[in-house]
């Protein structure tokens, strides 16, 4: 039941290994580069967790937006290239405006980039946009996904209603391994 695609665990185990072996010097910039290749895998491995209406691809390719440095940029594009989501290729923008934004399938906002998530959110609610954020307080501004640190590991959260909003359906298999799901999900009949 891993999360993470075969591709994308090598990569990371690469991006681990790199940073062990990085000098005293590197160290606090490696591990920033192995948290950003963490979360580019995530954010790619949640396409395939997601479900999106057909109407979500009018240019037929799988937009993933990114609002965010251009360490964690680099990271997103290693992670997806030549990667497709149901036979969609893959590609990496960053929309210019909120109005932009909503031709994304995700949008992933920084944690550096408070100022700009309020009116990106806001352009793209109701809109077959997955919303992800860089922090616990992504998910009470209304993204659907939030990053968290605990200790030394990187986890999400998921708010049902968000993606449940903006039309989406998320896989059981992703929801048991979120830290935590608001609201809780139903639980089903005979369990």
């Amino acid at each position: 039941m891993a999360i993470l695609s075969r591709r994308s665990l090598v990569f990371a185990a690469r991006a681990i290994a790199a940073a062990l072996l990085a000098g005293e010097g590197l160290a606090a910039q490696s591990g920033a580069i192995v948290e950003n290749d963490i979360k580019a895998a995530f954010l790619y491995n949640f396409a395939k967790y997601v479900e999106w209406p057909d109407a979500a691809f009018p240019g037929g390719d799988f937009r993933v937006c990114v609002v965010a440095d251009s360490l964690f940029q680099k990271s997103v594009d290693d992670i997806i290239a030549g990667e497709s989501v149901a036979g969609r290729p893959v590609t990496r923008q960053a929309p210019a405006t909120p109005e932009a934004a909503r031709s994304c399938n995700i949008l992933f906002v920084g944690r550096g980039e408070f100022r700009r998530a309020e009116p990106l959110l806001m352009a793209v609610k109701g809109a077959n946009v997955l919303t992800v954020g860089d922090g616990a307080e992504f998910l009470s501004r209304g993204a659907a996904v939030t990053f968290v640190r605990e200790g030394d590991r990187v986890r999400f959260d998921v708010n049902l209603t968000e993606a449940q909003r903006a039309g989406l359906t998320i896989s059981s298999r992703l929801l048991r391994v979120a830290r935590r799901v608001v609201p809780p999900p139903e639980p089903r009949a005979g369990k």
